[in-house]
């Protein structure tokens, strides 16, 4: 996990802005951006976001980053990870 520089603090910075418009009592965020080339993101079931570094070029601004981490929020408020496992 890449807890310290300015990509960290962005991963953290725009995951807390969603899970404060996400408003779901059952869930305590945490968002972390993980050092690899992977191009991926996911969110776990009770908050925990992660972001892949590799997907940071993909992304190309903190607009972009949004629109990923939102997306795999969206996953986990929806329990779509409850879903599959049924």
């Amino acid at each position: 996990m890449a807890r310290d520089g300015q990509a960290a603090e962005l991963v953290r910075e725009i995951g807390q802005k969603i899970s404060v418009m996400a408003e779901d009592p059952g869930f305590q965020w945490e968002n972390n951006l993980i050092s690899d080339q992977q191009v991926n993101a996911f969110c776990l079931p009770g908050g925990k976001v992660a972001v892949y570094s590799g997907s940071l070029p993909v992304a190309k601004n903190a607009d972009g980053l949004a629109v990923i981490m939102g997306h795999e929020i969206a996953h986990a408020i929806a329990r779509h990870g409850a879903e599959r496992m049924a």
